[in-house]
């Protein structure tokens, strides 16, 4: 996990490259800045293989918000062709460049006597507090949490992930001193945990002001919280997963196990007495990262909950997406076809006017299998469902642009016109690469690290 000799060279080399030949661009753009590194390589917590390097360029506070954008025009100039623009609280460019997965990330010096500017001005104070309050040999500690989060899943704040940051690992280290202390304090952690590096004193103080999953208040802006972005899942698969490392330390929570994801390892996972339903969408403008999966999940829990609108018991599902073109949701289900018929409750007996409008509207109606009845104090009749299969309705559905499904407007365009909708055994087409091995392990259902 910790880098060699080399690649410090080659990393350090390259870092001292492209602020000395960024600078001089700025210079004579007449934008006052400097160029720093920060995340994890300025604060020696990167690990080995790892090819990504944070470049801040840090403004003057005097500067108005506008040279964030004359900022990334200069960067656009200076990198030519290869990059892109991504968008967080503000725009900033991520481009390949000698082997390296740059970020350039405009900011502002912070000011205590101001308000921050943009959220990435907390970044540099990030590193100067990590770097005050790590210990040298507390670096491999930090690459051993990131490393075990990697493995357990939960490694990245980004919206795929829904996890823990870097910047967060750091703080846990900090915090508890080594890997195998901050599992040990996981392992009893409780909903809304709060982890205070500020006041030691008053612990639960956090907790008046935030409600999230795990809080940890920033120590130099203690009105944020780090771990903001950890979701409930992650928070506590990292609890699972720390407890049963302590009782069974074993190389799989770091490095799982990769299996080889074919027709012949997926197909026998398919059970008998559930079905699977996939969702295939194809996408020629994928938004950024983070705004896709927003999007992509926002879309998972509006087609669950249709789903069980309509009668459907929607045991699990999950989503996978190249961020390129291609995107597969998946809806295992506890029986598809359901019924053929639809128990409807009517208004109480006492009420006289419902009543009468019940049954007119059901007495000579095609669609009633039974009834109307009297159960209790209300009516009840038996209706034919139009119908049953999981598939129909969802083509259905799809076709009138998805009105009841509360998907994004941008899916519901997509779910319309490039979507396809399959059963079972029938996504063996696209049972390959990245998407094989993410369908084995949502099939399975099981954590690696559980093996």
């Amino acid at each position: 996990m910790r880098p060699n000799t080399d690649e410090i060279i080659e990393v350090e080399r390259f870092c001292t490259k492209i602020i000395k030949e960024l600078s001089k661009r700025l210079e004579e753009e007449g934008i006052a800045t400097k160029v720093e590194t920060h995340g994890s390589v300025a604060r020696g917590t990167w690990i080995s293989g790892d090819k990504d390097v944070d470049l801040f360029i840090i403004l003057d506070p005097s500067l108005d918000g506008t040279y964030l954008h004359k900022t990334l025009d200069v960067v656009k100039g200076y990198l030519g062709t290869g990059w892109t623009e991504s968008y967080a609280e503000h725009p900033y460019i991520r481009a390949k460049k000698e082997g390296f997965d740059v970020e350039f990330i405009p900011c502002f010096n912070f000011d205590p006597s101001r308000s921050i500017i943009s959220s990435t001005d907390r970044t540099p104070l990030h590193t100067q507090y990590v770097n005050h309050n790590l210990k040298t040999v507390q670096r491999d500690e930090v690459r051993l949490l990131k490393q075990f989060m990697r493995g357990v899943g939960v490694y990245g704040a980004e919206v795929k992930i829904g996890g823990f940051s870097g910047y967060l690992c750091e703080l846990l280290i900090i915090k508890f001193e080594s890997f195998e202390s901050t599992l040990k304090a996981a392992s009893s952690w409780k909903h809304s945990e709060a982890i205070n590096l500020i006041d030691d004193s008053n612990p639960s103080k956090p907790l008046k002001k935030f409600k999230d999953p795990l809080i940890v208040p920033d120590p130099v802006d203690p009105k944020r919280n780090v771990a903001s972005a950890v979701s409930e899942r992650s928070m506590w698969t990292f609890v699972a997963a720390a407890r049963s490392f302590l009782k069974n330390p074993h190389e799989k929570y770091f490095y799982p196990e990769k299996v080889e994801a074919d027709e012949s390892s997926i197909l026998p996972l398919f059970r008998e007495n559930s079905r699977f339903i996939f969702i295939c969408i194809n996408d020629e403008s994928v938004p950024v990262p983070d705004v896709l999966w927003g999007q992509l999940y926002k879309t998972e829990r509006a087609i669950s909950k249709f789903l069980s609108v309509k009668d459907f018991t929607v045991i699990r599902s999950g989503v996978w997406s190249d961020e390129v073109s291609q995107h597969i949701l998946v809806f295992e289900l506890a029986y598809d076809p359901i019924s053929k018929t639809l128990l409807s409750m009517g208004p109480p007996v006492e009420m006289t006017k419902n009543s009468e409008k019940f049954l007119k509207a059901h007495i000579h109606s095609n669609l009633v299998t039974a009834g109307p009845w009297i159960e209790g104090c209300r009516w009840w009749v038996l209706l034919k469902r139009e119908e049953n299969r999981a598939r129909s309705i969802l083509e259905k559905e799809f076709k009138k642009k998805c009105p009841m499904l509360g998907a994004p407007r941008r899916f519901r365009t997509l779910l319309e016109s490039n979507s396809r909708v399959l059963i079972d055994n029938e996504i063996v087409e696209y049972i390959k690469g990245r998407f094989g091995e993410f369908l084995y392990q949502f099939l399975k259902g099981r954590p690696c690290w559980l093996d």
